[in-house]
C-alpha cells in the first residue's frame, strides 16, 4: 500500500467520524445508520458495555432518543491506523453540549444544560462494496460538567 493510499483510507474513515457527528445532531437517523456494517456493533460513550448489535437495532436505539433535545458533537484529535486495503482503526474526542428545544437562552440559541460530557470513540472500519463502514464503535465517557 502506498502512501497516497494510505491518506484516501485515512480520509474517508475521519470522514464517518463526522458524519456520524453531524447526521446524529441534524436527527439523520437512517443516514446515520448506513454508516454501519449490517453486523456492526455499537456501544455508546454513556452505556459502554451494552454493545447494540445490527444496523437496525443501532436505528432504533437513535430513532427511540427524546424528541425535545438539542445537541452538538465536537469531534477532534482524529488518529487513524489503517492495517490493510479493507482495514483501518481510529480513535477521536467528543465533546457534547446539549440542551432542550424549550429552553431558550437569555441571548444566544438554547440553554446548554448539565452534564457536559467529553468522551472517545474507538472505531474499527471496514471497506465494504458500499465503501468505508463502522464495523465496531463503541464510546466512553472520560470527563463531565
Amino acid at each position: 500500500m502506498d502512501a497516497m493510499q494510505q491518506l484516501v483510507i485515512e480520509q474517508a474513515c475521519a470522514k464517518l467520524m463526522n458524519q456520524f457527528a453531524v447526521l446524529n445532531d441534524q436527527g439523520r437517523f437512517g443516514e446515520l445508520a448506513d454508516l454501519f456494517t449490517e453486523n456492526a456493533a455499537y456501544a455508546r460513550p454513556i452505556a459502554p458495555d451494552a454493545l447494540i448489535e445490527g444496523k437496525p437495532a443501532i436505528r432504533a436505539t437513535f430513532e427511540a432518543r427524546p424528541k425535545e433535545r438539542v445537541g452538538r458533537h465536537i469531534i477532534s484529535n482524529i488518529i487513524i491506523d489503517v492495517h490493510s486495503p479493507q482495514r483501518a482503526t481510529g480513535i477521536c474526542y467528543a465533546l457534547l453540549y446539549s440542551g432542550n428545544v424549550d429552553k431558550p437562552a437569555e441571548k444566544f440559541g438554547l440553554q446548554a444544560m448539565p452534564p457536559q460530557l467529553v468522551g472517545e470513540y474507538y472505531d474499527e472500519f471496514v471497506l465494504t462494496p458500499a465503501g468505508w463502514k463502522f464495523q465496531v464503535r463503541k464510546g466512553r465517557i472520560i470527563l463531565s460538567a
